[in-house]
């Protein structure tokens, strides 16, 4: 998730499925405890993983008499106007994964594959995102012709009257945060199954050290799809 005037990035998590709408919307209210409000206003595209934090957003705003509270916290639209967020996904795909599809080591239909993905490249990659992120959370962005403030994420994030704007952020009540919270506790577990369990067991008994970086998470990678041939 970006902030639309600072650009900060909120959220960038990497998870089994994006299309459990708990396990999403449980990013977005780590972020609302993390920031101590939520926001003035939320857009999304239509996917239904996007329901719940609808939902929640629209609940937080139900009581107070700011802009776009009740309904109007919530806004649905085509993912080709989100577009921030749109190139972010863009770039790590064309970078991150492509040439792996293109030379056919990949088949993503094969469970045994995605499982295998899995278990070699989440660590790594969500090691890689978040200093992605907070790199660019804490760059300097240039001045550009279209209508975005110059000035890094995170100083334009916490003190934007600074830069002629305001504070969108609206204090969200301790009962109505763990309401949903509770609704949403267990969907984002990473629940095991006989594939992870499997790959948990060969590393023990090779005595094998998990992946800290790409190369190891191929190497490891290219070990373990031997297994399925």
């Amino acid at each position: 998730a970006v902030d639309g005037f600072s650009r900060k990035v909120l959220w960038l998590e990497v998870t089994r499925s994006n299309n459990l709408p708990e396990a999403v919307a449980k990013f977005y209210l780590d972020a609302v405890r993390q920031n101590e409000g939520c926001p003035l206003q939320t857009r999304t595209d239509c996917g239904t993983e996007n329901g719940v934090i609808a939902g929640a957003q629209c609940y937080f705003r139900s009581d107070d008499n700011a802009p776009f509270s009740g309904e109007q916290a919530h806004i649905f639209g085509p993912s080709t106007h989100n577009q921030r967020i749109e190139n972010w996904w863009s770039h790590f795909k064309k970078t991150c994964s492509s040439y792996l599809v293109d030379e056919r080591q990949l088949n993503l239909d094969e469970d045994f594959t995605n499982e295998c993905l899995w278990f070699c490249f989440n660590g790594v990659l969500q090691s890689s995102i978040d200093e992605t992120q907070r790199y660019w959370n804490t760059l300097y962005i240039r001045p550009s012709r279209h209508e975005t403030v110059a000035g890094v994420p995170d100083v334009l994030f916490a003190i934007p009257e600074e830069f002629g704007a305001f504070d969108c952020r609206v204090e969200v009540g301790s009962e109505k945060l763990q309401e949903i919270e509770g609704n949403c506790a267990d969907a984002h577990a990473d629940e095991e199954n006989i594939f992870q369990e499997y790959f948990h067991y060969y590393m023990e008994s090779q005595g094998r050290q998990y992946p800290v970086n790409y190369n190891e998470a191929l190497e490891l990678f290219s070990i373990l799809m031997t297994y399925n041939e």
